[in-house]
């Protein structure tokens, strides 16, 4: 690796700083979802300075509210884990896309951060990031030359991407062999029927061979485990591609095909989203290489939900890691009662997920404020811009009233937003988090 890559910190909070303070002062105007209240445009900034709280009546529903304090204790809870187990941790910015939540990522000692297009990791360069997982394979000519361009604009970035074809290795060769700066490759590894990577360890090898044989560098071996991680098996199943990934990996190791300083002991290995990541420390701390490189790239942990990762966490299973905490939560109001044991309310596809199972009531108010029986509700389905809630035909639930959701599968919620509110315990507006997608 040259200079340019290897020297550089994980990121430069004067860039970070400088994102903030510009999006903290950006205006906010009633065409915003869930600012309908407002008369005139107001900054994020305004709000937390006049102590605005979401009893306000700046705020309208659908609104996607993230509880700060879970927030930080997601962060921190991680950050701890991953030092703990000698790995290190570039979380999936693209989760939320937002520099107000990625940068508490950075500033707790994330080794990067992880993309999953040119795009994306531009977003994070021009928010301090400055080192950058792209866990994709960047084919598009149009995308390999941006990203040559931001390799050279940005001083001290540090770029990781995937291949896993002989074209794929052409294409970047054609651009990037022989220049200074260059993106470090990782050879994905996939399984049949599967997603991207390569199929076997014979494949893996000749794709290494002729990376370094055209003038590219690579640094190690990635996978991800979604294509097998479900099923009564799926524990076993994550285990032995994460072992598969990690022999190729030895492998390339022992025939010589790592950029210098990976052989020197920086082979990189990466695996794991929020589901997995203590199987990557357990099996990719074993490999049979001096010191690797084992980067973890969980995610949606930052925010956890009400859904999917309840029920399938490491710290479920008895990993040593205390209980993530649910962060986010979409408000909604009652639009209809037209039948005894159904309601209508105003959150559907555009706001929340539905990809990973439907979502949850957490609480519900009426307009005075009192508390609803939430006991037997359960919603059933989502048009566009409808929620349908089936009921008890008594409950007390009322046209106007006030619905908290939990979600399943924070990615597909946070990319239906452009703004969420940050909050204290108190329910006081701390911040305003910016999504870019």
């Amino acid at each position: 690796m040259n200079e340019h890559t290897t020297m550089g910190a994980a990121w430069e909070p004067r860039a970070t700083d400088a994102m903030l303070n510009a999006l903290a002062d950006r205006p906010i105007t009633p065409a915003r979802k869930g600012f309908a209240g407002l008369e005139v445009a107001t900054t994020p900034r305004a709000l937390i300075e006049r102590g605005a709280t979401l009893a306000d009546p700046v705020f309208s529903t659908p609104l996607l509210v993230l509880r700060e304090s879970a927030v930080d204790h997601n962060v921190k809870t991680l950050a701890d884990y991953c030092a703990r187990r000698g790995v290190v941790h570039a979380p999936h910015g693209k989760t939320a896309m937002s520099p107000e939540l990625f940068s508490r990522q950075l500033a707790a000692g994330s080794w990067g951060l992880t993309a999953a297009s040119v795009t994306q990791a531009r977003a994070f360069a021009d928010s301090g990031a400055r080192r950058i997982l792209i866990a994709n394979e960047v084919t598009d000519p149009v995308a390999i030359g941006a990203l040559s361009r931001m390799l050279d604009e940005v001083d001290g970035l540090e770029v990781y991407c995937y291949v896993d074809s002989p074209r794929g290795i052409t294409s970047l060769a054609e651009v990037f062999a022989g220049l200074d700066h260059t993106p470090a490759l990782l050879v994905e590894v996939g399984v049949v029927g599967g997603r991207t990577g390569v199929r076997n360890a014979d494949d893996a090898i000749l794709l290494a061979t002729s990376a370094v044989a055209q003038g590219l560098r690579i640094a190690g071996v990635s996978c991800f485990e979604g294509p097998v991680a479900h099923g009564d098996d799926a524990r076993a199943a994550v285990a032995e591609l994460f072992r598969v990934t990690r022999s190729i990996g030895e492998r390339l190791y022992e025939l010589g095909l790592l950029d210098p300083p990976a052989s020197a002991g920086t082979l990189v290995f990466s695996a794991g989203g929020s589901h997995h990541f203590d199987l990557v420390a357990d099996i990719f701390g074993d490999a049979a290489v001096p010191e690797p490189r084992i980067v973890v790239r969980s995610g949606s942990y930052i925010v956890h939900d009400h859904g999917t990762f309840v029920t399938d966490s490491p710290s479920v299973r008895g990993a040593d890691i205390e209980p993530f905490l649910s962060a986010i939560e979409v408000f909604a109001t009652v639009l209809s009662r037209p039948e005894p044991g159904l309601a209508l309310f105003d959150a559907g596809r555009r706001d929340v997920s539905f990809d990973a199972g439907m979502p949850v009531v957490l609480a519900a108010r009426h307009r005075t404020g009192d508390r609803v029986d939430i006991n037997g509700f359960a919603v059933s389905e989502l048009n566009d811009q409808h929620g349908f809630l089936h009921v008890p035909h008594e409950s007390s639930l009322e046209v106007g009233d006030t619905l908290v959701l939990g979600i399943s599968h924070p990615c597909t919620t946070f990319d239906k937003w452009t703004l969420a509110i940050l909050v204290d315990d108190d329910d006081r507006i701390t911040g305003v988090a910016h999504t870019i997608f």
